[in-house]
């Protein structure tokens, strides 16, 4: 199998936040040999206007909803050879799982399309992120040769054939260098730094790395936060960028961040797994329980910060405590009889560990006092048991998608060997969880054949522990090239490998997007694991056809973890903050105890109501549009959207005026903002090719959302109905000349669909199948009660006997909870259902998922069937752009019911069902009674 890319919106929208920066702002050479691409040579001679630079990047902050900047937030140091450089950086934040290196390689071929730019260097700091860079080359390859047909690229590693003089060799080929940073931030003992012996022959003494800065490059650093030392950002400066793009979840330093996907966002948006957490909290085995998080310093005295177990009022609980020498830990445990003669000796230093009076020592992240096998037993036992859980939820809603779960281990002696427990503890625990699920003896597989495991190896295949130094990345690098190799192998069901034990230390740089359990089987704690291990499954699923599964419902990660679930949050916390996060965008976690399951009542899908109304609703339709070419130049050139052209001015130098006033240290202290500007002389385009507008608006309806494909011909004669003014003023600013009119025409064009197209229902075949859409069974762990907070999303039970489909309404919204309450407390609904995501309507914007579908008895002789959605509002002008169209062709869709009446209208919790509405020209029932009329 292979993976299947396409456009997804979060992406267009990062690539763009980062491409309309440099709109007029970044200009290429006006004189370049003939044949030759702009940046064939390098990007020496391009122009970056910063005074332009620092207006669209006002511009693009106040849309992306980030602080709002217009000053450039430039690094400058003098680099690794001497020279001083500063040049702009701009941020992108990006959560893990949601295609980073993808919109980053996007984001160059656009550049290179857009202006010219030819040279990228991709930085990164471990050999894991390199090898997943290469790889996501290699899967993308088809699609981008696809999306950006006329850019030719390609890429090579640094210190990998010739990767260096393809990258600095003249060429009209769009070339990428991937580069580590390690091999870059030693001049004394780099290869790239020493003087190769041929220029020497000719008198030419440029090394490796004068070359690559001979070309300012851009440079797109991936995880910039693990090259914030002076030394790192020394090496950056040596490469001599243009400009420095930076890809992170989690920066530490932001520069100009012009674009932000947190973790709660993208949960949110369904675009990465939702995480839920069960926790294993080792039970007390009677034997003193300590666990030793750090050592610190203070006024030069060293203390221990540990967690044990303290007698309190309502039984021995852990707390956390901190020891110093000569505390005893039985009178700390007020008296808890195991920690009898535990008075700590002394604290040492590397290895930090603490000694105790009676010999025993405990070495920082060791936790004693619990059966470790006993809590990797409760780990495994409940990592197969929802494993082998989602599968059979996955195999019922009709999706060939294959579950694979994760174990880390810390150590290859607890896997390798014929001392190993967890070979043997794993085999037993599947057949017994097998059983347990339901199915025979006999029809179990062989356990051993259904795990798999990635372990540092030397070159003779012996395993080895390691711990992620560089002095390790040899053994890490071999297990890292086998799991990215196998990554495709292991989602096909032909491979029965489906549980995948790897070491610990291999914990960044892959995924697996079919990864839905994680467990972590450890001797010791770290507080730098639990976001490593969140982030090895976070991807979408695929099918075993490499399609993305969209399935909110489904697309939940579970970690395994050996501590309470409050433990692992604040944890979790902790890290993202510590990191660079923010506590306003870090993720929501789920406690996997708190799981509510949502069970179908089958009395009432098996009955006659649920079998009309499906009958009625159930089918898909293939739409057409027919428009008249000649009524859309005129509609266009109507259009609001083309009135920011009007706002275009030629560019210009920029007079900048200001009184330089002194503090008392005789610093000029004038701030920004007192500053008056004027324009100066006119730049003058003498010269200079005069831009096609035809192709360069065509560009932008093909890159953006919702990609709208037109004829030549007809933007051709789009532009030609434009006003004088309007066509003038594209001379000045052609690219966002060219934006803001393929937004004009993308937007009265999709409008102009709603009146011109039509639906035609599919053959009944192809329609959906009730139990795929509508499950048996859905698990979803709502927020749990807090005082004063009323979460946005949850469960609410359904009334015993009543009218809904299910025992529970899992809601989206208040309005949501509301208006499902409505539908329990009318006596007239006889039947109703919250639609799942899985059952959804095609669009020209995109497909569309409604909310309701309802049985109403009218006068007690009459059926309705109605579909409703349920907004805040009942005026659609109030919503997003796109939504409103996906509602407005989504009553078309209804209309076309071929088996019977559906009414379908959109309306609010205060508005209720609106079952005059529906009949009074106000949703699409009009058309279809008209139509039934006639």
């Amino acid at each position: 199998m292979k993976f299947r890319f396409e456009d997804q919106p979060h992406q267009a929208a990062a690539v763009n936040a980062v491409t309309d920066l440099f709109e007029g702002a970044l200009l290429p050479p006006v004189q370049r040999r003939l044949g030759e691409a702009p940046g064939a040579e390098g990007h020496k001679a391009f122009l970056l206007d910063l005074i332009r630079l620092g207006d669209n990047l006002h511009a693009v902050t106040e849309r992306e909803h980030v602080d709002v900047q217009s000053e450039l937030a430039q690094l400058s140091t003098t680099d690794l050879r001497g020279a001083d450089r500063e040049f702009p950086n701009f941020t992108v934040e990006m959560e893990t799982g949601t295609g980073k290196t993808y919109v980053y390689i996007s984001t160059a071929l656009q550049m290179a399309r857009d202006y010219g730019v030819r040279k990228f260097v991709i930085l990164v700091h471990s050999i894991a992120i390199r090898a997943g860079v290469v790889k996501t080359f290699e899967q993308t390859q088809e699609h981008f040769a696809s999306k950006y047909p006329d850019i030719k690229y390609h890429w090579g590693v640094l210190g990998e054939g010739p990767a260096l003089d393809d990258f600095t060799e003249p060429s009209s080929t769009v070339q990428f260098m991937v580069v580590s940073v390690q091999a870059i931030d030693k001049p004394e003992s780099n290869a790239i730094y020493q003087e190769a012996e041929q220029p020497q022959l000719w008198g030419e003494a440029m090394n490796g790395i004068a070359s690559v800065a001979k070309m300012r490059p851009v440079v797109l650093i991936d995880e910039p936060q693990n090259m914030a030392t002076d030394l790192r950002r020394q090496a950056i400066a040596t490469l001599n960028p243009m400009v420095a793009l930076r890809y992170s979840a989690t920066h530490k330093e932001t520069f100009n961040l012009v674009h932000q996907l947190g973790p709660k966002a993208a949960a949110d948006a369904g675009l990465v797994k939702r995480v839920s957490v069960k926790g294993i909290v080792a039970g007390s085995a009677g034997r003193p329980y300590l666990l030793f998080n750090k050592l610190r310093s203070k006024n030069k005295r060293l203390m221990a910060e540990v967690v044990m177990d303290c007698d309190t009022a309502g039984g021995p609980k852990r707390q956390d405590v901190v020891l110093q020498n000569g505390m005893d830990l039985y009178e700390e445990s007020e008296g808890l009889d195991q920690y009898r003669g535990m008075v700590v000796d002394r604290f040492e230093r590397k290895p930090d560990r603490i000694v105790f009076e009676n010999g025993l020592i405990v070495h920082k992240g060791e936790e004693i006092g619990v059966d470790r096998e006993s809590v990797w037993k409760d780990q495994v036992r409940h990592t197969i048991r929802q494993h082998l859980k989602k599968q059979q939820a996955l195999d019922g809603t009709d999706r060939d998608v294959k579950v694979l779960s994760l174990f880390f281990v810390e150590h290859v002696s607890d896997y390798v060997g014929a001392e190993a427990p967890l070979p043997q503890m794993f085999d037993a625990l599947f057949r017994e969880e097998w059983e347990r699920a339901g199915n025979s003896r006999n029809s179990c597989p062989d356990p051993s054949s259904v795990r798999v495991h990635y372990f540092p190896s030397t070159k003779t295949g012996i395993y080895k522990d390691t711990k992620g130094n560089a002095t390790d990345s040899e053994f890490e690098e071999r297990a890292y090239q086998e799991i990215i190799a196998n990554k495709e192998l292991l989602l096909t069901r032909e491979n029965p490998r489906a549980f995948i034990f790897s070491h610990s230390a291999l914990k960044e740089g892959w995924d697996n997007p079919n990864v839905f359990q994680v467990g972590f089987l450890r001797h010791t704690r770290s507080e730098l694991e639990r976001r490593q291990q969140i982030g090895r499954g976070l991807r979408l699923p695929v099918d075993t056809v490499g399609r993305r599964v969209l399935d909110n419902a489904q697309n939940k990660l579970t970690l395994i973890v050996d501590e309470a679930f409050s433990d692992f949050r604040d944890g979790l916390n902790r890290e993202y903050i510590a990191s660079g996060g923010s506590s306003a965008t870090q993720a929501d976690v789920e406690n996997a105890d708190h799981e509510v399951v949502v069970t179908r009542r089958n009395d009432l899908f098996t009955s006659e109501e649920f079998k009309e109304l499906w009958k009625r609703i159930r089918y898909k339709a293939r739409y057409r549009v027919t428009l008249d070419p000649s009524i859309l130049p005129l509609s266009i050139a109507q259009s609001e959207s083309l009135d920011e052209i009007d706002y275009l001015t030629q560019r210009g130098n920029v007079l900048q005026t200001a009184e330089l006033r002194y503090d008392d240290k005789g610093f000029v202290v004038t701030a920004d903002v007192d500053v008056n500007e004027d324009r100066g002389t006119s730049l003058s385009i003498k010269g200079q090719r005069l831009p096609d507008p035809v192709r360069l608006v065509e560009d932008q309806l093909l890159t953006t959302k919702f990609p709208l494909q037109l004829t030549r011909p007809t933007i051709m004669a789009i532009l030609a109905a434009l006003p004088l003014q309007k066509k003038r003023k594209a001379i000045h600013d052609p690219e966002r000349w060219s934006r803001i009119v393929a937004k004009a025409i993308r937007q009265t064009t999709i409008e102009q669909m709603v009146e011109h197209i039509t639906y035609e229902a599919l053959p009944d075949e192809k329609s959906w199948d009730a139990e795929v859409v509508f499950v048996e069974a859905e698990s979803i762990t709502p927020p749990p009660p807090s005082p004063g907070v009323d979460p946005s999303y949850g469960v609410a039970a359904a009334r015993d006997g009543g009218s809904n489909l299910y025992d529970a309404t899992i809601y989206d919204s208040h309005v949501e909870r509301s208006f499902a309450e409505q539908l329990e407390n009318d006596d007239r609904v006889v039947l109703f259902t919250k639609l799942p995501r899985r059952f959804k309507v095609g669009t020209p914007v995109g497909e569309y998922s409604p909310d309701w579908a309802i049985v109403y008895d009218d006068d007690g002789n009459h059926r309705l069937y109605l579909v409703r959605e349920s907004k805040d509002t009942t005026h659609l002008e109030d919503l997003d752009w796109s939504e409103q169209m996906r509602i407005r062709f989504a009553g078309n869709h209804f209309a076309a019911a071929p088996n019977g009446l559906v009414e379908y209208a959109h309306t609010d919790a205060r508005s209720g069902l609106r079952i005059d509405d529906a009949g009074s020209g106000k949703s699409s029932t009009q058309s279809q009674r008209s139509n039934d009329e006639v």
